[in-house]
C-alpha cells in the first residue's frame, strides 16, 4: 500500500499567471505529478490555494467519497487549472474506489468539460491507500 500526504507546493508566477501556494499530493514520498509524468503541466491540486473555499470543500467531499463526483464521467479532479479551477480549462482526473480496507485511485487521465477524457495515462498502475491513512491525510483540511 502507498502512503498519502499533502505537502506545501508553489506554482511560480509570471507576467500572465498568478503565483499559487497549494497542497500537493505526495504518494509514498513522490509528487503525484512526477508519478504521472506530467511535472511540466501547469496544474495544481484544488487544495490550499484558497481562491474559493466552497469549491474546495465540494472537491474535498468528492475525493473523500462523501459526495458523488460532479463530473459526468464519474471521475474526480485531482489537479486543476491554477487560474480558475474550471474543468473547461482541463484537469487531471481519476476514478476513486472504496474497496473497504483500501481506497484506490485509478484510470488517470486529462479531461475537459466539453470533450471528456482526451488523454489516458494507461501506463500508470492503480494506486492503493490504506483506508484510515487516506482519510487521515485529508483530515487537516
Amino acid at each position: 500500500m502507498n502512503s498519502l500526504t499533502l505537502h506545501n507546493a508553489k506554482r511560480q508566477g509570471a507576467s500572465n499567471k498568478e503565483e499559487r501556494h497549494y497542497l500537493d499530493f505526495i504518494v509514498s514520498g513522490q509528487s503525484l505529478l512526477k508519478i504521472l509524468g506530467i511535472e511540466s503541466y501547469d496544474v495544481i491540486t484544488p487544495f490550499g490555494w484558497g481562491i474559493d473555499k466552497e469549491y474546495e470543500r465540494q472537491l474535498l467531499k468528492e475525493i473523500t467519497l462523501r459526495n458523488k463526483p460532479s463530473l459526468e464521467t464519474g471521475r474526480i479532479m485531482l489537479y486543476i487549472c491554477p487560474e480558475c479551477g474550471d474543468i473547461d480549462c482541463g484537469a487531471i482526473t481519476a476514478k476513486i474506489e472504496d474497496l473497504g480496507n483500501k481506497i484506490v485511485w485509478k484510470d488517470f487521465g486529462y479531461e475537459t468539460g466539453y470533450s471528456g477524457v482526451t488523454e489516458e495515462y494507461s501506463n500508470i498502475e492503480p494506486i492503493e491507500f490504506e483506508r484510515h491513512d487516506y482519510f487521515k491525510a485529508f483530515s487537516k483540511l
